[in-house]
């Protein structure tokens, strides 16, 4: 009796020995794998990431490719259990009215929204495109515009979770808006019987100056300014040499019309709670670093598209402020024909106003905000 028990303990601990190492093999084949392929694979998260414009058209894109994407990606695989996959869908799954829509459905997991075309459903984040001549100093709208999104948190940030199923991740500037044209424009009289193109809320810069202003946008502005639909178009320097305006346009005038804050990198919020909060953590660790990478990267862009644009044989023109002043004076009371903005939209026109006059910038015109 006692030889048969010492014989069936010696059993059970040897299946119990053997069970162990088989459970330590599986634990170790399933770690970090959706699949449970071989030790230590990681999981893999993938990542639908869009935009309105289409690859390599704009600075932003340059800055969501160059840096965020594989930055993310880095700290992803070296800090946690998991990789990123990343897969780009710029100008494919929404156009640039579609983006906000688009991201709330979850066609697109994140996506950068240009404000300029959505201003029905983001009113409120116009603020940096209806008045011109407020600051063509990227680094100062960044810096005004942290301050109004703080201020301001429930309108310009919790909205889009409330509102839209996607949560802000980051603010991008888009550098300053000038006029690329085949005659001069130097001064304010100059703009008389022009047919300027632009597009959404900028052409109201245009309004009592005597120019007409043409819906277009980087699209089709080559196609306008060949054919001579448009006889110049608001641009920025590095949106214009990208799209060969140089090739039409012999006349650039740099008069730091307006830069605007006119980019916003959202995440859909059903994907964002889904994934782990390590990986959570990371996307806005390098979001906000994004900000900082994108306005230094926009800065270099502006000089090199200058460079680029009198090498090929163009001519910079520069607006004197008494011609500037000129131009804004003439104006309407724009804040009067921004009726879609309401009165909250209005009282952030005019903090934003406020901001950059506590900032040091001398804006030449007297706006009134009645609301």
């Amino acid at each position: 009796m006692k030889k048969f028990t010492a014989l069936a303990l010696a059993l059970v601990l040897s299946l119990s020995l053997s069970s162990c190492g088989n459970n330590g093999t599986s634990s170790d084949d399933n770690s970090g794998s959706n699949s449970g392929d071989s030790a230590g694979k990681k999981q893999t998260i993938n990542l639908v990431i869009g935009a309105g414009h289409t690859v390599g058209s704009m600075e932003y894109l340059d800055s969501l490719d160059n840096f965020f994407k594989p930055e993310v990606a880095k700290r992803v695989s070296e800090n946690t259990d998991y990789e990123i996959e990343w897969t780009d869908a710029y100008g494919t799954v929404a156009g640039l009215s579609e983006t906000v829509t688009a991201t709330q459905d979850g066609l697109l997991d994140l996506c950068v929204i240009t404000v300029s075309p959505v201003s029905g459903q983001l009113p409120y984040h116009q603020y940096s495109i209806y008045l011109p001549f407020c600051t063509g100093d990227n680094a100062l709208l960044q810096k005004v515009s942290d301050q109004l999104y703080e201020e301001f948190s429930d309108e310009l940030v919790t909205s889009f979770e409330t509102q839209y199923n996607q949560k802000l991740l980051a603010k991008m500037v888009l550098d300053s808006y000038e006029i690329f044209s085949s005659t001069p424009i130097e001064k304010f009289s100059d703009l008389s019987g022009k047919k300027i193109g632009g597009s959404g809320r900028n052409l109201l810069w245009l309004e009592n100056t005597g120019a007409v202003g043409i819906q277009s946008n980087m699209g089709d502005g080559y196609t306008s300014l060949q054919t001579g639909l448009i006889s110049g178009q608001f641009a920025a320097p590095h949106w214009a040499v990208k799209a060969n305006y140089q090739d039409i346009c012999k006349y650039a005038t740099d008069i730091g019309l307006d830069s605007t804050m006119g980019e916003l990198l959202t995440v859909n919020l059903t994907k964002w709670n889904s994934l782990p909060t390590e990986v959570q953590d990371i996307i806005l660790e390098v979001s906000k670093e994004l900000e900082q990478y994108h306005l230094e990267y926009t800065n270099e862009c502006r000089s090199k598209a200058y460079d680029t644009f009198v090498e090929a044989g163009g001519t910079i023109v520069t607006m004197s402020d008494e011609e500037k002043a000129a131009w804004l004076n003439a104006l309407p009371n724009i804040p009067d024909t921004a009726t879609e903005l309401g009165p909250t939209g209005l009282k952030i026109l005019e903090r934003y106003v406020e901001l950059l006059k506590e900032n040091g910038v001398n804006i030449p015109r007297d706006w009134q905000f009645n609301y």
